[in-house]
């Protein structure tokens, strides 16, 4: 029977090893940087050996997708029976609490370096921002058909974008997470340009 203890270390695996892999990658992104993010250095981060890395994901950029996924709290589902504001709300409070738990997340310093790595902006646009977006687009569609949104031609992709956005300006100008009336505001604001 093999030991969990080689050299006084406790070897992790499965579930409790991914998730040092992803913390591990998520440090490593917040103090160097996507482009001197390496696998060598996340493993060393975590604790563990390269192979594990590789057996899991073929890149580092696989892996950091993997890691940022993960660390995104699930949105709540389209609720069809309250008002588009309030699904806005809903998931509006989702993307600013998590602005709230971790206050220097490591996805706002990811999001200046997409201006300059566009494979990796079109990886995470497709992986992460892609799903978000359009429940957003959802809500304003069943809008449209309850008669909240007046036009279904207002419905761009820029009026899906417009919530999330502010979230994260004012994140940036305040330092803080956008308030309950915040938000109240921003989701107004989508729905008046939608």
């Amino acid at each position: 029977m093999e030991s969990t203890v080689e050299a006084g270390r406790y070897r992790r695996r499965g579930a409790e090893l991914e998730q040092a892999i992803y913390a591990a990658a998520l440090s490593e992104l917040a103090d160097v940087g996507y482009a001197q993010l390496t696998m060598d250095s996340v493993a060393a981060r975590a604790g563990t050996g390269k192979a594990a890395l590789y057996r899991r994901w073929a890149s580092k950029q696989e892996l950091l997708l993997a890691a940022l996924r993960d660390s995104l709290p699930p949105l709540p589902a389209i609720d069809r029976g309250v008002s588009a504001r309030d699904n806005l709300l809903a998931v509006f409070a989702v993307m600013s609490g998590h602005l709230a738990r971790d206050p220097s997340p490591p996805g706002l310093m990811l999001a200046f370096q997409l201006a300059y790595d566009p494979v990796l902006r079109d990886t995470v646009v497709e992986a992460v921002i892609a799903s978000r977006l359009a429940m957003i687009q959802e809500i304003l569609r069943h809008a449209v058909d309850t008669g909240e949104v007046s036009s279904l031609e207002a419905l761009t992709p820029m009026a899906a974008s417009a919530g999330p956005a502010l979230i994260v300006l004012t994140f940036l100008t305040t330092g803080h997470p956008p308030t309950q009336d915040d938000l109240g505001r921003i989701a107004d604001t989508v729905l008046a340009k939608s």
